[in-house]
């Protein structure tokens, strides 16, 4: 899928099939970095936890970028769909994408179920058409 030109988010982003090590560097790396980011949370967590936190951060600051940093409607909803199919991908063991690639093994860690990554992607969807 290919990203707006301009897609802040994405400019420090590894290519597909990143090592686990450069895509945790690179989830670390956003979630202490973005404009809305949770730096000082993390200090508060068990250092153990840290890294499986910067982890889902990546994962739901990609969604919402994608829902709310793209302009248009249509093309928002398009990236929407390609994350939920990376999504898919990673819980069928074959991430590429390497937020997916770290967010593995917190999901493996956890035994996180699908649906509630799934359920955000619902979510931010619907704000796609709904705006009150």
């Amino acid at each position: 899928m290919q990203l707006p030109a301009d897609f802040e988010i994405a400019r420090r982003l590894p290519p597909p099939g990143s090592s686990l090590e450069r895509s945790q560097e690179y989830t670390c790396w956003l979630a202490k970095h973005h404009y809305e980011n949770f730096t000082v949370a993390s200090f508060l967590l068990p250092r153990q936890l840290r890294q499986h936190f910067y982890n889902v951060y990546a994962y739901c600051r990609w969604s919402d970028d994608l829902a709310d940093e793209v302009a248009n409607t249509s093309v928002s909803m398009q990236l929407l769909n390609w994350w939920e199919g990376e999504l898919r991908q990673c819980y069928a063991g074959r991430s590429e994408h390497p937020v997916f690639v770290a967010l593995h093994e917190t999901i493996r860690a956890f035994d996180i179920p699908m649906q509630p990554f799934a359920d955000l992607l619902t979510a931010f969807r619907q704000d796609q058409h709904i705006h009150r």
